[in-house]
């Protein structure tokens, strides 16, 4: 946690100035996979799994969006927040994965789940981890 009056170091400055931008490329990149699920799936708002993979989705990009100002203003919610998206993008990584049919479908469950979500979720945990002391008191002083 930063002390009053102390300047924020060099890696802090960076992480605050360049994580938002990362989480809103994220939440952006992530609009058009949504298109595409949505569009492939055959009766969009009746009850069947396809359906839960866009939600998820969208839950995914709300919470990357909000994440990336919480970042931005060193928030206190930053910490639970990023746990949070974490697990979402570790869980979207497994049941992809599990659902996917063989051949090229099971190829690109494997590729997003290895090269994109769970890296992710392991640098939202790290966040997760890192932000912890912005949600504590500040010290009083005597």
């Amino acid at each position: 946690m930063m002390e009053p009056g102390r300047r924020p170091t060099a890696r802090e400055a960076a992480i605050r100035r360049w994580l938002p931008i990362g989480l809103r490329a994220a939440a952006l990149l992530l609009v058009p996979w949504i298109v595409v699920l949505g569009l492939s799936v055959r009766r969009f708002g009746a009850r069947n799994l396809a359906n839960s993979w866009v939600w998820l989705d969208v839950m995914e990009v709300a919470a990357l969006l909000l994440l990336a100002a919480l970042v931005r203003r060193r928030h206190r919610a930053t910490s639970p927040l990023a746990a949070a998206t974490a697990v979402l993008l570790a869980m979207d990584a497994y049941f992809d994965i599990w659902s996917a049919h063989r051949g090229s479908d099971y190829l690109l469950a494997q590729v997003l789940a290895y090269c994109a979500e769970l890296p992710s979720a392991t640098v939202l945990a790290a966040l997760s981890w890192y932000s912890l002391p912005w949600a504590a008191p500040e010290p009083v002083s005597s």
